[in-house]
């Protein structure tokens, strides 16, 4: 298991993808979460992952407190990696760092909600479901979220395009941009 996705880096070489690129109201005002990195909010703001590939943008939020958080992990699963110091690199301690900022910051378990983009096979050639990084992404993911009791209340995943979204803590919208189509799971 590599510790780079390699495959968001090809797919982000053959089709950067830069703010001067999209086009949304959440742009200039979203806090950009890089590959392997999650941030959390506590109160009102915008957060986003640019160019999700086999990556995959989780946001977990309280949408009464609006506090919440975006993770755009690029990894299934901790254990299985060699990197020990970024757990946030990959989508199960990703999950589990976030709720544990989110309910230290205010939230309350039981309303917290999920929604998550990403995780495309982006070569058509790969067949394996063990090279399938994107796969085994959304997987780690959903696992992850069921251990925890959140509820998943919005997905787009999959497929062989990338993605960028957006993610509001103030009333929990979650915009996936795909190309020239854009929409809000």
């Amino acid at each position: 298991m590599e510790d780079r996705c390699t495959v968001c880096d090809v797919a982000a070489e053959a089709n950067p993808v830069s703010a001067t690129h999209i086009s949304h109201p959440y742009i200039d005002k979203a806090a950009i979460v890089g590959v392997g990195e999650y941030r959390v909010l506590d109160g009102p703001g915008h957060l986003a992952c640019l160019g999700l590939g086999s990556c995959v943008g989780i946001a977990i939020y309280d949408l009464h407190a609006q506090i919440g958080g975006l993770a755009h992990a690029m990894l299934p699963h901790y254990e299985e990696g060699r990197d020990k110091v970024n757990a946030a690199k990959y989508a199960d301690s990703s999950i589990m760092l976030m709720v544990d900022e989110l309910v230290e910051m205010g939230a309350t378990r039981s309303r917290l909600r999920a929604k998550i983009a990403g995780g495309a096979q982006m070569f058509s050639f790969i067949s394996s479901d063990t090279l399938n990084i994107g796969k085994r992404n959304y997987k780690a993911a959903i696992l992850t979220l069921k251990s925890e009791h959140i509820r998943l209340i919005g997905e787009d995943t999959g497929g062989t395009r990338g993605r960028t979204i957006f993610f509001s803590t103030a009333d929990g919208s979650y915009h996936v941009k795909m190309g020239n189509y854009q929409f809000e799971i």
